[in-house]
């Protein structure tokens, strides 16, 4: 069988490099691009290049000519700026030869959206946080975060009325939410191009540095699973997603969908190995077979470690 061949934007995020190992078992050639020159990934890699980021008007350019030049079977994206990006053009990539695995344009933008994620969940009658449109009606303590961004990145919780002024100027530009105190999950979802889900694997969220899992521990909540089913069906999630909620004492509350590999995905990766296989039938155009199970009460406890050089032609 043919040798599959792979680019992975972001690789240098901090988190990435389990991915790329599970990847490079299963004998995929893993080609490194991303933004940052002094990624670690390009001293761990053979191929790499620096790409210009998501929302600059030269990354599609850049993208194109590295699709001609390598002529990868599959793209696997970073942040949601690159999938933005890949996704509007996706037809022009695949024209080429080279599969996009994201889902489409729209999806795509009410996913990177956290207020038309909000409505979508409204419209599906998945359960929300009480969500405030005026100081008049907030309860507190609530949460404040943008609609557009990642991680932790912007999040505020406010506790009065003045503090909330201090945090928000429009309820349009940003999501004002009751704030729901309980197990954070996020769950990692594989799926098919009509959505249907091969693997749902959730995780508690022990314990997040910069809104990355850091330890955690897969969770057989069918609940939160069949949930994630409908969601990932109904927006055809093709390819990664992690889809996010909160168990408290009022049940669980769904919050946001990224449309990629999340920080924490290796631990489901280890706890459901289909993931990698069916991913890898995905990008060949073979027939997939939805994951039985996983193995449940799988724990992930994580830890730096450090590339060295000494000379600037490294880069």
């Amino acid at each position: 069988m043919e040798k599959i061949k792979v680019i992975r934007t972001a690789a240098g995020s901090t988190v990435s490099w389990g991915l790329i190992e599970e990847l490079r078992k299963n004998g995929v050639e893993v080609i490194g691009a991303d933004a940052d020159k002094h990624s670690f990934a390009f001293h761990l890699l053979d191929k790499r290049y620096i790409i210009p980021k998501g929302n600059h008007p030269d990354f599609i350019k850049k993208i194109l000519e590295l699709v001609e030049k390598e002529k990868p079977d599959a793209i696997i994206t970073g942040p949601e700026e690159e999938l933005i990006a890949l996704s509007t053009n996706k037809e022009i990539i695949e024209k080429k030869g080279t599969l996009v695995l994201c889902p489409d344009k729209e999806s795509v933008e009410i996913c990177a959206d956290k207020k038309r994620t909000n409505d979508f969940f409204a419209r599906m009658h998945i359960p929300i946080p009480e969500t405030y449109s005026d100081f008049e009606s907030v309860t507190y303590p609530c949460i404040i975060k943008p609609r557009f961004g990642r991680g932790s990145t912007g999040l505020q919780i406010a506790t009065n009325e003045k503090e909330l002024r201090c945090h928000i100027g429009n309820f349009e530009v940003q999501i004002v939410q009751e704030l729901v105190e309980g197990d954070e999950y996020t769950i990692d979802v594989l799926a098919d191009k009509e959505g249907n889900a091969l693997s749902i694997v959730p995780r508690i969220r022990i314990q997040t540095e910069s809104g990355v899992s850091v330890k955690g521990i897969t969770v057989n909540d069918r609940e939160i699973i069949e949930y994630c089913r409908k969601i990932a069906k109904e927006l055809k999630l093709f390819g990664p997603s992690c889809i996010q909620c909160i168990r408290g004492k009022t049940g669980v509350k769904f919050i946001e969908i990224n449309t990629r590999f999340g920080g924490g995905s290796i631990l489901s990766i280890k706890a459901d190995p289909t993931i990698i296989s069916n991913l890898l039938k995905l990008i060949r155009g073979e027939k997939t077979k939805p994951s039985a199970t996983f193995k449940e009460g799988l724990t992930m406890l994580r830890y730096y470690s450090e590339v060295f050089f000494d000379n600037e032609e490294a880069y």
